[in-house]
């Protein structure tokens, strides 16, 4: 299974992430920051966003399809990324079809908007949450929508 977190920056993926990858004890994280780093791709335009995705895509794909056992049941992937395009997503989704659980997180607070994506497009995420409140409360909300 794979869970995306996906929304403008400092809606909350990182945080939220941490707390899926600690409750499932999965290794598994994708986080868009880090994988960029790792790729040393400095590109924040759309074809450098849209390459960072495919690979944060062709990685999380690969995990799940190799189904790598936790002992009670297998790994799900964390993915954290602002993944803006909705066409991206959707390859995602077809990759792994009936394994991607999509939750776009919303924030009206004023934090890193210099580095909102204008083109974002929201899609039709399985969820929505607002991240206003304390991570904890989100955190709960959160667990309450993936049923876990």
């Amino acid at each position: 299974m794979i869970y995306l977190l996906y929304g403008q920056p400092a809606s909350g993926k990182t945080s939220l992430g941490n707390k899926l990858k600690t409750h499932f004890h999965t290794p598994f994280i994708i986080d868009g920051d880090e994988f960029r780093e790792m790729f040393t791709n400095k590109n924040y335009g759309r074809e450098g966003r849209e390459e960072n995705l495919r690979n944060a895509n062709a990685v999380a794909t690969y995990l799940n399809k190799m189904k790598i056992s936790s002992g009670d049941g297998y790994f799900p992937i964390i993915m954290t990324l602002v993944s803006p395009y909705n066409h991206l997503r959707d390859e995602l989704k077809r990759n792994n079809e009936g394994e991607v659980r999509d939750v776009l997180l919303t924030s009206t607070r004023e934090l890193r908007k210099e580095y909102h994506v204008e083109d974002f497009e929201k899609g039709s995420p399985a969820f929505e949450l607002n991240t206003d409140k304390e991570v904890e409360e989100t955190w709960k909300e959160l667990k309450l929508l993936l049923g876990i």
